[in-house]
């Protein structure tokens, strides 16, 4: 089979057989949501705080996954209509405080921007590329994002007008996800403080900010971070990285990076179709996370910038 009919033959493999892959992405759904039951449900049980400390961080890690998830249905090759992939976009994203149409917008723009001077990740990570402690912080915890979607939530209050970035933005959808979001979210912080309950705080809080967001920011760094993103070409500007297949079960085929970028309209299981075709062209891979971050940990130390 040629280099080109493979991509051609796994879309047609897509299109033709629509059952395989709802079923497949219905089954991670629900595996997440099995996931997140039993987490919270141990956050409840259990009394004292260190023990707990087990099942937050593997509610933390269902957050992530979710946003993982999401990102398959922004692209809808999750569920076979768009309201199907914007309800579990919400639902599997909502844990981070990620509105579906939001990062949808501004995803798709970055798949067609990439490489050009005004792309612009929905996350972004440039403190991983200071020799500075506070800007690394900044980056791990994502304090540049809660800002952004603080802004937002109040902008949606004030009924301040919406720009969407991509042909396939939807202001009104953005702002109604957005007040969505930040009213439980802010709702629920208000009513944890009026009872003086610590569910808010325990199955929340402490997962998200302690656990998800520094893990979210340790699975999107990879993808572009230190290639050559003056490039349009994809094979330059993005990177994959070769991983165990639990962690590309985590990240979602996530790992796949350039294969994602290659060609988008896949669904994240067939990624590792495309690699072996493709393999000689990329620039940028590494064997393994850990060996991206030990590099990484290397040149901070060093003070050497990206």
């Amino acid at each position: 089979m040629t280099q080109k009919s493979l991509p051609d033959s796994l879309l047609r493999n897509f299109k033709c057989h629509p059952r395989k892959w709802l079923a497949i992405y219905m089954a991670k759904c629900l595996l997440w949501t099995a996931w997140m039951s039993m987490s919270l449900y141990a956050i409840i049980i259990i009394e004292h705080w260190l023990p707990r400390l087990v099942p937050q961080l593997l509610l933390g890690a269902a957050f992530c996954h979710g946003v993982e998830l999401q990102h398959q249905a922004l692209h809808y090759t999750g569920f076979r209509s768009a309201w199907a992939n914007r309800l579990a976009g919400l639902v599997v994203g909502f844990p981070m405080l990620v509105p579906f149409s939001a990062y949808r917008d501004r995803h798709l723009f970055h798949h067609q921007a990439l490489g050009r001077p005004d792309d612009e990740e929905f996350f972004q990570f440039q403190g991983f590329g200071s020799s500075r402690w506070w800007h690394l912080f900044k980056s791990l915890f994502m304090l540049s994002y809660y800002y952004s979607l603080c802004k937002h939530f109040i902008d949606t209050m004030l009924f301040r007008p919406y720009t969407v970035k991509s042909r396939g933005g939807d202001a009104a959808k953005i702002r109604h996800e957005y007040f969505l979001v930040g009213g439980v979210f802010f709702g629920l912080a208000g009513w944890s403080l009026f009872t003086g309950s610590g569910i808010f705080l325990q199955c929340w809080l402490i997962p998200l900010f302690c656990f998800a967001t520094p893990i979210h920011a340790l699975v999107e760094l990879p993808e572009h971070y230190g290639c050559n993103t003056r490039s349009l070409n994809v094979f330059e500007n993005t990177r994959t990285i070769y991983t165990h297949p639990f962690f590309s079960w985590f990240t979602n085929g996530n790992n796949y990076h350039v294969e994602h970028h290659y060609l988008p309209k896949l669904p994240m299981e067939q990624l590792r179709d495309i690699h072996p075709q493709i393999k000689d062209k990329i620039c940028y891979h590494c064997p393994s996370y850990f060996a991206f971050y030990r590099k990484l940990a290397r040149d901070f130390i060093a003070g050497k910038p990206k």
